[in-house]
């Protein structure tokens, strides 16, 4: 089948790169700068180039069999236009794919200016794992009230829905509304975790055992029950206030989900409370490591990301930063220069090894779990530090262990 895939997205190189390895003529209009990131992706493209089943161009064949918009969330207006030169398409049997996470109701005007009916596809896969999500998905949901469009759709997607059927249909309304309950869903599990773990302190609690007590129910599950510094990314942001702008204009006066946001918001500066505390309010000159900026591992998104208040909370009290993060990029100086003053700026400093954060450090706050921060030399640890004090932002350690090693510990909960 010949099929155009639209976006730049992680979204949209993913899938245009798995459905071209499933034996599709796949062309993707956009451009690769972001495939390094995510695992297994530039070799799949690579691939499939080669092979000839993938091609990456600016302009598109308006009869292709499917028009896929894997386009950001702030790309609508791009859509608007592709939908455009979509509805002089003489294919009665185009089936016009919506992946992007655009505003409620945009939907209909996508298939008004399209001329064609929408068939919704939303994309649940996280960064990091996109690949393995897209060809071994949990579900797949197509959202159409058309029946062709459903059947062609089912065809294309029948090489990643061979193990057992995970296919659930639904109106269109109904899957975008899913795709923005979901991440709902998990972020309020966050957050209900973070307002426990201040509990869990103030009884003198573990959070990490009542983790485990209420992942063993069944009808909780373990997922997103882990207790921290608060979530990041786009996604979650960005749905959440979607979703709570959607149940305001019904006139409902429910607040559960901006309690969520203020939840996670409050819980990014939870390391800095917890610093200034133990130093008696006196951490002006202190020296911070910093391990980790990227709002989750196996990314270099710091949209949202817990370690931006962080940053801004100890630079406005004077504190020298020592920043280490596998992939950090050019957006966080390009963040820095937008958020922070000159003299601010000056008090980061951008380190190529984790250890080197450390020298001379007064204390050292783990952010982000990125696999090489869980086994740390402890020894090495302590010597580099001026003061051995951990803060450990995702509950990534035993507690006694890093206690026995002579190191004073702060968790989330615990």
């Amino acid at each position: 089948m010949k099929i155009n895939v639209f976006g730049s997205s992680i979204s949209a190189l993913v899938c245009a790169g798995c459905l071209a390895e499933s034996g599709n003529q796949v062309v993707l209009i956009g451009h690769r700068d972001n495939e390094t990131i995510e695992p297994g992706l530039v070799k799949l493209l690579d691939a499939q180039i080669d092979a000839a089943r993938l091609s990456i161009e600016s302009q598109f064949d308006v009869e292709a069999d499917f028009q896929i918009l894997s386009l950001n969330a702030n790309q609508c207006q791009e859509a608007k236009i592709i939908c455009a030169k979509l509805a002089h398409s003489t294919n009665k049997d185009m089936c016009l794919v919506i992946r992007s996470s655009f505003t409620m109701g945009t939907i209909k005007q996508l298939s008004d200016i399209a001329k064609t009916d929408c068939l919704v596809n939303p994309d649940f896969a996280s960064e990091g794992q996109a690949i393995q999500a897209f060809t071994r998905p949990d579900r797949i949901i197509i959202g159409s009230s058309n029946p062709q469009n459903t059947r062609n759709f089912k065809r294309l997607f029948a090489p990643f829905n061979r193990n057992q059927d995970v296919i659930i249909e639904m109106s269109e309304a109904s899957a975008e509304l899913t795709k923005y309950a979901t991440n709902a869903m998990l972020a309020t599990r966050i957050s209900l975790m973070n307002e426990l773990a201040i509990a869990a302190e103030h009884l003198g609690a573990d959070i990490e055992e009542v983790r485990l007590g209420l992942g063993a129910d069944k009808r909780i599950g373990s997922s997103f029950l882990y207790a921290g510094i608060g979530f990041g990314g786009t996604h979650f942001g960005e749905d959440l206030n979607r979703i709570q702008a959607l149940i305001n204009a019904t006139g409902a006066r429910e607040s559960l989900l901006e309690s969520v946001i203020t939840i996670n918001e409050q819980q990014k500066e939870l390391l800095f409370r917890k610093l200034w505390q133990h130093f008696d309010c006196q951490i002006e000159h202190k020296t911070i490591a910093i391990w980790g900026v990227s709002y989750k591992p196996n990314s270099n998104s710091i949209e949202g990301a817990p370690s931006l208040a962080l940053i801004k909370a100890f630079v406005n009290q004077g504190c020298q930063l020592k920043i280490f993060d596998p992939m950090l990029d050019v957006n966080f100086m390009i963040w820095m220069k937008e958020t922070l003053s000159l003299t601010q700026q000056a008090q980061v400093e951008i380190c190529a090894d984790m250890y080197e954060a450390t020298q001379q450090a007064d204390a050292l706050c783990v952010v982000t779990e990125w696999k090489p921060f869980w086994s740390p030399n402890l020894v090495a640890l302590k010597e580099n530090m001026a003061t051995p004090i951990l803060l450990d932002g995702r509950n990534l350690y035993d507690k006694q262990w890093i206690e026995h090693n002579g190191f004073t510990y702060f968790g989330v909960g615990r």
